[in-house]
Parts: C-alpha cells; structure tokens; sequence
C-alpha cells in the first residue's frame, strides 16, 4: 500500500508539472506574439519612411544624386580601361576601385592619385613655358 501512494503521489507531481509547463508555454506564447507585433508596426513605419524617402530624390551620402553619383563611377571606371588601352583588367574590378575614388572624393573632397590621371612629364614643357623662356 505505500508504493501505491508513492506512485499515486509522483503521478500527482508530475501532472503538476505538466500543467505549470503549459501555463509556461502559453505565457511565452503571449510574450513572443508581443514582441512579434511591435518588430512589425516598426518594420512597417520604416517601410513608410523607405517609400516615402523613394519619392524625394535619392541622395548618397555625400548630398550627391545616386544617379549623378552612378555616372561618376561609370566614367571613372571606363577612363581606368582606357588607361590600359581596354585590354587586360577587370571591368567589375574597374568599378570597384571608380566606386571607391569617387566615394572618397564625393565624402572627403580629396582626390587619390588614380591611374586614369595624365601625370604631367618633367622633361616635356608646355608653350607658356617654353615661350617665357625664349623671351
């Protein structure tokens, strides 16, 4: 008769149990609904501000138009392959490199010697110089 009420008295505890697990579950359940729908009201007011920010004209960082900024890089990564004569090279690796001078132009204002640039040779003189010489 005492092991029937040691495993009358176990089955009690363990539904017990059972019962403050699922009290546990729903309040969790509670919880997580909550959280859930407060992430979507703020994703979704983020969602109005991208769409409202999409009808304004889009601005990179820099306060320059994206499409301004598209072209900078397009031209400074077209005048890298004509440096090189358009062979060899990378055009994706080309526009990396544009995107980064430009960004740092358009961020910093201070232009990078890049490779598209003519250098001026020492030996060779312009006419201004050669002409103030002569005189």
């Amino acid at each position: 008769m005492a092991e029937r009420l040691t495993l009358k008295n176990l089955s009690d505890e363990l539904n017990g149990l059972r019962k403050q697990i699922r009290e546990l579950e729903l309040q969790l359940e509670g919880k997580i609904e909550t959280t859930l729908e407060k992430a979507a009201e703020k994703l979704k007011a983020r969602v109005e501000a991208g769409q409202a920010r999409a009808h304004m004209a889009p601005v990179h960082g820099a306060g320059v138009h994206v499409d301004e900024r598209q072209r900078m890089i397009a031209e400074v990564a077209y005048l890298r392959a004509e440096s090189r004569g358009f062979t060899g090279g990378d055009p994706a690796q080309d526009w990396v490199e544009a995107e980064i001078e430009v960004d740092r132009l358009l961020l910093v204002g201070k232009p990078k010697k890049s490779v598209n640039r003519a250098k001026k040779s020492p030996t060779k003189k312009t006419r201004s110089e050669a002409s103030s010489r002569a005189q």
